[in-house]
């Protein structure tokens, strides 16, 4: 295989784990549903392990239509738009998914029953809109949840990855292939340990890892490049203007910078008087 077509299927790969939906809330966790406290809950579960069964189908039209239909009854249940959110991702429809987490977010900081799968899926489709504040935000969005998972060691790792993996992606978006590439580093040692070295993960990462390496010595070196160019225009400018004849006020004055303008002046004195002599 080419690296051509090396890369081609390693951002295949990435795009699918990038568009990876945030799992599937269910009742009784975080944001559980006001309509549960009023003695209906059992109701309410059946109807919503009905609607993630459609989502696991891949039924998303109806699990849309059937969770907006919920929230008529239950505004702002933290559990229903978090699924709603789910759902829109997997159409590819961000603006709504990102309304969707939002809310979930918000609904969830109220009731101080966060759910960082939340945090996940919103940071996701703030990404997939590649607009520079959006991505800074869900930048934001995926330090925090990296930060979470780590804290919960052994447990966390896979939470870790995903964090990485979406970092990465993240941080490509916005051309910092230094950073994307040591994100890229973590995701692969990460694959490597939970899916082995040779598993089609840990080889798309390694792909897309030595591409952001590679790029960001080309970025290192155009920077270098034009950081010497910006300095070398104004210096040749100054230097034709100093060795010119008739100096400007310009040339006198880099003249006295670089400290042989009285030298030079002389030298073109005498010249001129030598000439007139002659005559």
């Amino acid at each position: 295989m080419t690296e051509a077509a090396a890369e081609t299927e390693a951002e295949a790969s990435v795009e699918t784990e990038a568009k990876k939906e945030a799992p599937l809330a269910k009742k009784g966790g975080a944001g559980r549903s006001r309509s549960r406290e009023r003695g209906n809950g059992k109701a309410t579960e059946d109807v919503l392990a009905a609607v993630l069964n459609m989502m696991e189908e891949r039924e998303f039209d109806e699990a849309i239509k059937k969770l907006n239909e919920m929230l008529k009854d239950q505004p702002g249940d933290a559990i229903l738009l978090h699924n709603l959110g789910v759902a829109y991702t997997e159409k590819n429809m961000w603006p709504e998914a990102e309304a969707q987490f939002t809310a979930a977010w918000d609904a969830q900081k109220l009731a101080k029953k966060v759910n960082y799968a939340t945090m996940y899926g919103l940071a996701t489709v703030l990404t997939e809109q590649n607009e520079p504040g959006k991505l800074l935000q869900a930048e934001a969005l995926f330090h925090d949840f990296l930060e979470k998972a780590i804290s919960q060691e052994e447990q966390g790792i896979p939470e870790t990855y995903r964090a990485f993996t979406g970092l990465a992606d993240n941080l490509e978006r916005q051309k910092r292939w230094l950073e994307a590439g040591e994100c890229w580093r973590q995701s692969l040692d990460l694959a490597t340990a939970m899916f082995g070295e040779k598993s089609e993960r840990a080889v798309s990462h390694k792909v897309k890892m030595d591409r952001a390496h590679r790029l960001a010595r080309w970025q290192r070196n155009m920077r270098y490049g034009l950081w010497m160019l910006t300095l070398a225009v104004p210096l040749g400018f100054g230097w034709q203007m100093y060795r010119s004849e008739e100096q400007t006020a310009l040339g006198q004055a880099l003249s006295v910078f670089f400290g042989v303008g009285g030298s030079q002046n002389a030298a073109n004195a005498e010249l001129s008087h030598s000439g007139t002599a002659e005559l």
